[in-house]
């Protein structure tokens, strides 16, 4: 196939060397990853800090993750080409010019590179080398952010993508590992029940917006910029009044030429199941989007609840303490979500900012934690945001 001079020069800040196979992974083993957690370092354990997470120099991949590189639209919505048929014609007119029948969406190639790191963003699927790279910070205790590559005593939460994935967490991440006695009392955990000091009362940091924008973004994009696009936070958190031990992940990228979406994958778990289920101590995870087409939480369940303790999507839930799939950690006795997918759409070259933010309400203690994994640029047509079992 030959490209349009146009279309080439969009696309060379996004072409990488060449590699076998689409979503290929190097042969690289997971087996030297230490199991537990690592974890990077936030300045200060009681202050917001950014600090730029560019990682390490490692670019070794790994065979065993369970993502597995990109994802193309299929044949439904709006599709992008990068090029056009080869017919020997170079300056043949761009079929995509027009958003025609005989486009096709194509995002950059993707090599899994966190087999090692401690950063968090590689850990989700970012920073490659030869990729598109995005500028990160983090806010919260440095305890609370890290990495993980298993959990609990089943496969369940294994990595979606390469070797290992990022977790952050109201509480220490290390005390995962801390396997729950038996008939431990549930309103007072002995472990995943910490206080990281840091309080934000009821705002979250900017860009984040609790407040619902009173209708419906898409339909109406002059209401993107005001407020929570999605409606689902302004209810719950409300009713919890605070936001305490706040911790989050953030980072702003450039979209890729004829990029129109991305995906992530994440569980949620928490402490205050069973105890405070339903009650004000409501903890909460939001994944927010700052974007042209919308400003607000993307991550929610089917009845448009943000993911919490009192929301849906809870699979595993835990009381008689018997459950493989937290077994060994301090979730026993408690529970979680399965891996659930998040997918939203963007516009082409846009500059975007994610952030990923988890913190407790009300309260201080009874610790709450995400796994993020596997995100993915993709070619999604337009449509508000959707969160689905992964």
């Amino acid at each position: 196939m030959k490209f349009s001079t146009r279309r080439l020069s969009l696309l060379l800040p996004f072409m990488l060397p060449a590699c076998s196979g689409d979503g290929a992974q190097d042969d690289t083993s997971a087996s030297g990853v230490a199991s537990g957690i690592g974890s990077i370092t936030a300045s200060g354990a009681s202050a917001a800090s950014a600090s730029d997470s560019g990682g390490d120099s490692d670019s070794s991949g790994d065979s065993s993750g369970g993502g597995s590189g990109d994802e193309s639209g299929g044949d439904s919505g709006l599709k992008f080409d990068v090029g056009f048929p080869d017919t020997g014609m170079v300056d043949e007119p761009d079929p995509c010019a027009d958003s025609g029948p005989d486009c096709k969406c194509e995002t950059p190639e993707h090599m899994p590179c966190d087999n090692g790191t401690n950063d968090p963003i590689r850990a989700i699927g970012l920073n490659c080398p030869g990729e598109p790279q995005v500028t990160a910070s983090t806010m919260g205790a440095a305890s609370a952010i890290g990495t993980r590559n298993n959990f609990g005593q089943t496969n369940t939460f294994n990595p979606r993508e390469g070797a290992i994935y990022a977790v952050l967490g109201s509480g220490h991440v290390a005390d995962l590992n801390q396997p729950t006695p038996f008939g431990d009392n549930n309103a007072g955990p002995t472990h995943c029940n910490d206080s990281l000091g840091i309080g934000l009362g009821k705002s979250l940091p900017a860009p984040l917006n609790p407040n619902g924008v009173g209708g419906d973004c898409i339909q109406n994009p002059a209401l993107v910029g005001t407020g929570d696009c999605s409606n689902t936070i302004q209810g719950q958190f409300n009713q919890g009044g605070s936001a305490n031990d706040y911790t989050e992940l953030r980072f702003v990228a450039q979209v890729p030429a004829d990029v129109t979406s991305f995906s992530y994958e994440f569980a949620f778990f928490s402490t205050e199941w069973p105890y405070y289920f339903g009650s004000s101590f409501n903890d909460m995870y939001v994944g927010w989007l700052q974007s042209e087409q919308w400003t607000g939480n993307i991550s929610f369940d089917g009845q448009g609840n943000p993911i919490s303790l009192n929301a849906g999507f809870l699979d595993f839930k835990d009381q008689g303490g018997n459950l493989p799939e937290l077994a060994g950690t301090c979730m026993r006795q408690h529970a979680g979500t399965n891996w659930l997918k998040t997918t939203a759409g963007v516009t082409p070259g846009e500059t975007i900012t994610v952030v990923f933010a988890i913190f407790d309400l009300s309260d201080q203690i009874l610790d709450s934690y995400v796994f993020i994994d596997n995100w993915q640029w993709g070619c999604e047509p337009g449509g508000p945001p959707q969160t689905i079992p992964g």
